[in-house]
């Protein structure tokens, strides 16, 4: 399991680089093991929390993670600010991660106006609704203009999220420098079936990727004739 990179994009002008372990395809009849692995991590299995955080520092030590780097998590739907009190599984992969590379694990930076709906049955449009202007930033003075910052996630799927906790930090830190990392990274429908038909899941995929903060859709023609920008990764 390697570290794999790809830009997740926030507008037309602007994206930011998402790291991920592996593929989740959330197609229901295509069952494999990464996605086995990432529903252990979800319900705090011992040993695949442990084989994940394991994992995810050993990808990321070469990216040089450096003391000033600070971490923050994605907030689950229930969550109006991050609670660290039951041992979650982010929270662990957090501390941890915050341990080794001697930085700062802050998920209570961000928070929530409000409670939201679980995400995994809503489209891309409902999910950008639902989460427009929701989170807000709480930095207790600590300046995050040029500050790198790492959201963390078990999984992006449309990136919707973690776009609307970038919007956050940027209306009040424009100059922050933001990254994500994420367990598993979910493909588009048409992008799974590429996978599941060449099968093999060591390509790295491209464009296109749904735009959080603008309402244009732009088709890429090559993409929906299947002539997919894929490079080995």
């Amino acid at each position: 399991m390697e570290i794999m990179q790809r830009k997740l994009r926030y507008n037309w002008q602007l994206y930011f680089q998402l790291y991920h372990l592996c593929y989740y395809f959330s197609t229901q009849s295509y069952w494999d093991d990464d996605r086995k692995q990432v529903l252990e991590f979800k319900n705090n299995k011992e040993n695949t929390i442990r084989r994940f955080i394991s994992q995810s520092i050993i990808s990321l030590l070469p990216r040089q993670m450096s003391r000033d780097l600070l971490i923050i998590r994605a907030l689950s739907s229930n969550e109006l600010v991050a609670d660290t009190s039951g041992e979650r599984s982010l929270d662990r992969l957090g501390n941890s991660l915050a341990a080794t590379f001697g930085c700062e694990y802050l998920p209570r930076i961000v928070y929530k106006r409000k409670t939201t709906k679980p995400v995994k049955s809503l489209t891309l449009t409902d999910r950008q609704k639902m989460l427009s202007d929701v989170y807000e930033v709480n930095s207790n003075g600590i300046d995050l203009n040029r500050r790198m910052i790492l959201i963390i996630d078990d999984v992006v799927t449309t990136g919707v999220t973690s776009c609307a906790i970038i919007s956050a930090i940027l209306k009040k830190f424009p100059f922050a420098k933001i990254n994500v990392f994420a367990l598993a990274w979910t493909p588009t429908a048409s992008q799974q079936a590429y996978l599941m038909d060449t099968k093999s899941k060591s390509y790295y995929l491209n464009e296109p990727e749904p735009v959080y903060g603008n309402k244009k859709k732009a088709k890429d023609v090559d993409f929906e004739n299947r002539k997919t920008d894929v490079s080995l990764f």
